[in-house]
Formats: structure tokens, C-alpha cells, sequence
């Protein structure tokens, strides 16, 4: 069920979904759904159609941990690799971003606009929520709609909810064990696989973790690739950076 605008408890009537609506998806999941339930989620109970969890890792910035489907995958992938996009300055400012068409972002973004460009054309409007306890900064949730337009009001107030909701679920389940910590924070393969080839990159060449990350990032951009594929690449010793 989605969101209502507007009516007396509104909030409290979001939140009883979204958890519904999380222990649905998790029962459908063999590892019990994690980050991705999280995403499903937020898609049945808000007024959009995708969803996508990015975390703020050390160095090598934000980087999609889970997706509602591929169309989000890939769009998350352009930001991991441009360095730059509407997730990025959500963390960075601590407030949402609103995009009101992601075909017009050159301005704003010009290298997430060109790589967006070149693995696909999307459209339709977006909403980058910063996920954070206090000061502490844990990622972004952003949430897409198929169609173009600057979201509503309603669509961001319920966005910035369910926001919380899904930091107290990370912070809350994790504190119950560590099979239920490794569950909700199961860092997935490609993010694993950039780290590692940072590390054999910062052995090549006797730099500092950021810079390896810089030259990762930088090589995919200059050839079409994505940052995940650079560092697959560099981990099956495909490629050298000191050649």
C-alpha cells in the first residue's frame, strides 16, 4: 500500500507498512533479505518505483550496496564512478537533493550526466536522502520515480521518515548479534573487489589509499568503464598501473 498525502497519523500509518512490509520481503529471502528488503520496501510503501542504499566508505566514497532492480544498479554504478552526483552532495550537505529529471543533469553534474548518458538513458525524477544518526553520516537512500517532474512535497517528508526507519533498522538489528550485524551489513562483492584492488594499486605504485582510489576512478571514467569493472580488472591482474 502506498503513502497517503495527507490524513491523521500519517507517519504512524507509513511506518506500520514499511515494517509489514520489510518482514514480507524478508521471509521471501533465503539470507533474510538485508539492505535489499530494505529497498523493497521503500518501493511498496512510497510513492516511487525504485530504491537504492549507498554507504560511505572510507576513501572510496559512497558506494551502492543494495538496489530495487538493475535500472537503479546501473545509475548508483555511474555515481560510484563519476565521484559526483545528486547521492553525493546529499551526503556531503546532511539534506535531500531533488532531481527533477535525471536525462537534464549536465549542469549540475556534467560527469555523472555523461556517464549516464553512455550506459543508458533514464529519466524521470529522483530524491537523494541522507541516511544519518546525529552527526554521524552512514550513506543515502535514493528513491526514483518513472516519471519526470520536481518530486512533491509529500514524496520528500515521507522519504526523510522512512529514512530513519531504515537507519533505525540497520543500528537496531545489528546490535542484536553478530549473525544479525553481518545480515544488515553484508558488504556485497564489488565494493569488497574495489577495496582489494585499491590495495594492490596503492602496492604498485607506493600511494596513499585516496590516491589509489583517484586512479581507479579516473581510469574508468577516461575508458567507459565502470569503477567495479576497473577493479575487477586490476584483482584478476588484467591490468597494472605501473606498466
Amino acid at each position: 500500500m502506498k503513502v497517503r498525502r495527507n490524513g491523521v497519523g500519517q507517519f504512524d500509518q507509513l511506518t506500520d507498512e514499511f515494517f509489514s512490509a520489510l518482514e514480507f520481503l524478508k521471509k521471501l529471502s533465503a539470507d533474510g533479505g538485508g539492505m535489499t528488503a530494505l529497498c523493497g520496501a521503500c518501493v511498496r510503501v512510497l510513492p516511487v518505483q525504485r530504491a537504492a542504499i549507498l554507504i560511505q566508505e572510507r576513501d572510496a566514497g559512497l558506494q551502492p550496496w543494495a538496489t530495487s532492480d538493475s535500472v537503479a544498479a546501473r545509475v548508483e554504478a555511474v555515481q560510484a564512478t563519476a565521484g559526483q552526483g545528486p547521492a553525493v552532495d546529499a551526503a556531503v550537505a546532511g539534506v535531500p537533493v531533488l532531481v527533477a529529471d535525471l536525462a537534464e543533469t549536465d549542469v549540475r553534474w556534467p560527469g555523472f550526466a555523461d556517464e549516464l548518458n553512455r550506459v543508458a538513458v533514464v529519466a524521470g525524477s529522483m530524491v537523494a536522502v541522507p541516511l544519518q544518526l546525529g552527526v554521524v553520516r552512514f550513506g543515502v537512500l535514493d528513491l526514483y520515480r518513472t516519471e519526470p517532474g520536481k518530486p512533491e512535497p509529500y514524496v520528500i517528508s515521507a522519504g526523510l521518515h522512512i529514512a530513519d526507519l531504515v537507519i533505525a533498522q540497520l543500528v537496531a538489528g545489528s546490535a542484536k548479534s553478530v549473525h544479525a550485524a553481518a545480515q544488515w551489513w553484508d558488504q556485497p562483492l564489488t565494493s569488497r573487489t574495489i577495496h582489494q584492488a585499491a590495495g594492490i594499486v596503492l602496492a604498485q605504485l607506493g600511494i596513499r589509499a585516496p590516491d589509489a582510489y583517484a586512479r581507479l576512478r579516473a581510469y574508468a571514467f577516461a575508458h567507459g568503464l565502470s569503477l567495479a569493472e576497473v577493479a575487477a580488472l586490476v584483482v584478476d591482474h588484467r591490468l597494472r598501473f605501473d606498466t
